[in-house]
């Protein structure tokens, strides 16, 4: 019953015009580069401009992408990509350099 009462508020409103906007989405970037490649990028800008990098739990995607049969690869690629980055870490005036 609800899904109809919904339903016809939206028809009223669509024939009000409420909803006239164009809500299309057009993306200018010709860039063609993958989700992986993006992130990998966007890592290594974040690592150059000295940016903290965040900590992504390896183990917790890695059973995911076993539990959803392989479809999380780019992600635990992404993470081992990012994991292999050295990072600065200074504290005190010491400088640390560690993987992540």
């Amino acid at each position: 019953m609800f899904l109809l009462k919904l339903h016809d508020l939206i028809k009223h409103n669509y024939g009000n015009g409420l909803y006239s906007k164009d809500y299309s989405y057009r993306s200018n970037n010709s860039n063609s580069l993958s989700d992986f490649n993006k992130g990998k990028f966007q890592a290594q800008t974040d690592y150059q401009s000295g940016k903290a990098f965040k900590h992504y739990p390896k183990l917790l995607f890695e059973f995911l992408n076993f539990v959803f049969l392989r479809k999380m690869q780019e992600i635990v690629n992404f993470i081992d990509i990012v994991g292999e980055i050295p990072v600065v870490l200074t504290t005190g005036g010491i400088a640390l350099t560690c993987k992540l």
